[in-house]
């Protein structure tokens, strides 16, 4: 599918949106844009036969067309009907990001589980090129697992290209059934391993585990330091991910052809500036100002020390990922942090973090 555009099917009631947003989407020539009013009862065959590499769903598709005619259904209920009819094809839900309709629905929506991401249309104006890639990596990846002949353990782990170690801690982060299905097995790789840090890091996450801010992480030299850790299977964002067993493989090895010891997040930087007479800049604390951080702060997406922090419940993430933690400078200032997602034993501490800069969670 790489040499050959990706067929959408766009669904919206809205025709000029959906004529604006169709020329923008089919920039550069990657996508193939098919646009449709939804028809005032559903028909199917119409938009599944043959179905193309992905649907792109409006949530409202129930204005009144010219003529008086509008559908009697919402975007909700055709993308069900898609997934019944077809369900090895991936349903993108496509909205304004403001829509009252959208925000009142929107855990709804997710609880259902049938859209397998969204787009928002100021995104399409504000980065099409972006968006189109989104896609087609959705796409592309949705094509791949569809392709395996076993819908087998074996078989993800050969789309996710990981090694025997790696290949343990995912299991751990699988609920799948044994045979799964394309659109489970593609939530569980997008929502679950890429989403949540632990098996795979980001840019960020990766910097801090090695000690050093994100900028110093992505320089060349060290970038091709750790060339053999990047995550290279399906669905991978354009950002990139890193094995967090191969990364400190690779930092380890590194460490130790330049004989420093210690913490990798302590030696990394050691061992560069040993071999290339170059400091790297060192991931600061964005509570204390100290170095090396060894955490990054779930809220504000920024390097933390551990002690400066505390263990936070946002979200469902499975055992074998990282925890997620708040510093103490997101506690105090905020407005995003709930107490009610620490637990018992952290929410003691809440009130004299805010009183009490000197407090640390150790105290």
């Amino acid at each position: 599918m790489t040499n050959a555009q990706i067929r959408v099917n766009f669904i919206d009631d809205v025709g000029g949106d959906g004529e604006r947003y169709s020329k923008r989407l089919t920039r550069g020539n990657h996508l193939d844009v098919q646009f449709f009013l939804p028809s005032p009862e559903l028909d199917l065959d119409a938009l599944t036969q043959p179905p193309p590499d992905l649907f792109l769903v409006d949530y409202e598709l129930i204005k009144e067309q010219v003529g008086g005619i509008h559908a009697s259904y919402q975007g909700g209920t055709l993308a069900t009907a898609i997934r019944e009819k077809v369900p090895e094809y991936p349903i993108v839900l496509i909205t304004r990001k403001g829509l009252f309709v959208w925000e009142r629905n929107k855990r709804i929506i997710e609880a259902s589980q049938t859209f397998d991401d969204v787009v928002y249309k100021s995104e399409i104006d504000k980065d099409p090129v972006g968006v189109i890639k989104q896609l087609m990596s959705i796409a592309e990846g949705f094509q791949i697992l569809r392709e395996q002949e076993k819908k087998d353990w074996k078989a993800l782990l050969g789309v996710l290209e990981a090694t025997e170690d790696a290949g343990r801690l995912l299991r751990e982060a699988a609920p799948l059934p044994l045979g799964w299905q394309v659109f489970e097995a593609a939530r569980w790789i997008r929502n679950v391993v890429l989403a949540y840090p632990g098996i795979l890091y980001d840019p960020l996450h990766a910097a801090t585990a090695l000690g050093i801010e994100k900028g110093a992480f992505l320089e060349k030299r060290v970038q091709k330091l750790m060339k053999g850790a990047k995550y290279s299977g399906i669905f991978a964002p354009p950002e990139s991910r890193w094995w967090r067993i191969r990364l400190f493989a690779a930092a380890g090895e590194f460490t130790r052809e330049e004989g420093i010891q210690g913490p990798i997040n302590r030696a990394f930087a050691k061992a560069f500036q040993k071999r290339y007479g170059e400091e790297l800049p060192l991931a600061k604390c964005v509570y204390s100002g100290e170095t090396p951080a060894d955490w990054v702060c779930y809220i504000l997406k920024e390097p933390v020390k551990i002690r400066y922090s505390l263990v936070y419940h946002p979200d469902r993430r499975p055992a074998v990922m990282d925890d997620a933690r708040v510093s103490f400078k997101a506690i105090r200032e905020s407005n995003e942090v709930f107490d009610e997602l620490f637990d018992a034993e952290s929410a003691k501490l809440l009130q004299k973090i805010r009183e009490r800069p000197e407090v640390t969670e150790e105290s």
